[in-house]
């Protein structure tokens, strides 16, 4: 090879490479762009050139191939703002630079309130009823667009599964539970009787009183699941009638917790449950509006909270 030819050759590659990374598509919007698993480079190269992330698709082929990149391009989706090199958006696709979406699981939330969010994420999804776990911690997650329902919903048992055993073995071992899914039992019912946080650990420990002294709980929200299965929220006010209606959920009929959760607990509860407030106390009654409770360690005392509740309703 000449001196000459190796010059232009080495010109060309120079300009190629000046191209690569210096050379950037003046596109000063923000741009969404989704890589579907499975795309390939040519219709990955031509969503972006579509989208005017890049301006070459064939420059940016060229780049992918001679870089051995192809494979390390990964999917998802990716937010692309000013401008772009080639360089650049190989590099963000190589290191998997993706958007996380949010999916929030409200406290007290019902399984099949999860179950529509996730089918609304993944239309395809076959996930059905009894997929959603009762082992589940009511919280913030994160996901991808590219995720099915099913992926979301493995991610949300794990992260809850290692939350939920890591309290469960700092326990205070006094507790009259036999495992995690009764914590979760009972956790559900404490985020159903109060949000205030400072109350939580006073009212799981009413119930572990109650549970001791075998006494029903008499948990008016296990009342409102049982009636309504958590299949849509309960507008009305609990009537005498409903504190006797047939349920294994019902806790003024039956003695000790439900079989299942009647809601998703959030982490709060869950760690209330696990060490609760020690006392002697064994009822309690809202107080206002603001979800406060009186709490009492005798029936004679109870009633009076309940009157002095009703008195400031009025």
């Amino acid at each position: 090879m000449s001196k000459a030819t190796a010059f232009f050759l080495f010109i060309i590659l120079l300009n190629f490479f000046s191209i690569l990374i210096f050379d950037k598509y003046k596109s000063y919007d923000k741009s969404t762009v989704i890589i579907k698993p499975g795309m390939n480079l040519e219709e990955i190269s031509e969503k972006l050139f579509s989208q005017k992330i890049i301006q070459n698709p064939n420059l940016f082929k060229i780049w992918v191939k001679i870089s051995f990149s192809e494979k390390k391009l990964r999917y998802g989706e990716f937010i692309f703002e000013k401008s772009n090199s080639i360089y650049d958006v190989t590099k963000k696709l190589i290191n998997g630079d993706v958007v996380f979406r949010k999916l929030t699981i409200i406290e007290g939330s019902y399984k099949y309130e999860l179950l529509n969010i996730l089918k609304e994420i993944d239309p395809q999804s076959s996930l059905e009823y009894h997929d959603v776990s009762d082992l589940i911690i009511a919280d913030t997650y994160s996901y991808q667009v590219t995720d099915s329902a099913e992926k979301i919903l493995s991610d949300i048992k794990k992260l809850s599964k290692d939350f939920s055993h890591k309290i469960w073995s700092e326990r205070d071992t006094s507790i009259p539970l036999k495992s995690i899914s009764e914590m979760f039992i009972l956790a559900s019912i404490v985020e159903k009787e109060t949000a205030i946080k400072n109350e939580k650990p006073l009212i799981s420990g009413v119930f572990y009183n109650r549970l001791k002294k075998n006494m029903r709980l008499q948990s008016d929200p296990t009342v409102i699941y049982s009636i309504t299965q958590g299949k849509y929220r309960f507008k009305r006010k609990l009537t005498r009638k409903d504190l006797k209606f047939k349920s294994l959920h019902n806790t003024y009929v039956n003695k000790g917790l439900p079989p299942s959760i009647i809601g998703f607990p959030g982490k709060d509860s869950l760690l209330s449950t696990s060490l609760p407030k020690k006392s002697n106390l064994l009822y309690f009654v809202a107080k206002n509006e603001g979800g406060e409770h009186y709490f009492s360690s005798n029936y004679k005392q109870h009633l009076k909270n309940i009157k002095a509740s009703k008195d400031e309703k009025k």
